[in-house]
């Protein structure tokens, strides 16, 4: 017995049934969302699909900056703080 369950999906208006599995679900459903955003921006709705699918695989292969993308080490901070005590002194 196969743990895949059907999901309806609505792409540029048309139904769409594809099998996945059920912890697929929720984020297929975001990704069927964010494909009909991508779609509805794009004024060529008659290569749409193939402008809003292309632009999202180009958006996945940039690099995104997370929260910690510019957290500095115990060890830099500390050196930062000496850094600045240095200069703070010698400008006394």
């Amino acid at each position: 017995m196969s743990n895949k369950e059907i999901l309806e999906l609505k792409i540029m208006g048309k139904n769409i049934s594809i099998a996945c599995p059920p912890q697929d679900k929720a984020g297929l459903i975001e990704a069927a969302k964010l494909l009909n955003n991508q779609i509805e921006s794009i004024p060529d709705k008659s290569n749409a699909l193939i402008l809003a699918s292309l632009d999202l695989a180009f958006q996945n292969q940039i690099p995104q900056e997370t929260e910690n993308a510019h957290a500095v080490s115990k060890e830099t901070e500390k050196n930062i703080q000496n850094l600045i005590s240095k200069i703070e002194r010698s400008l006394n």
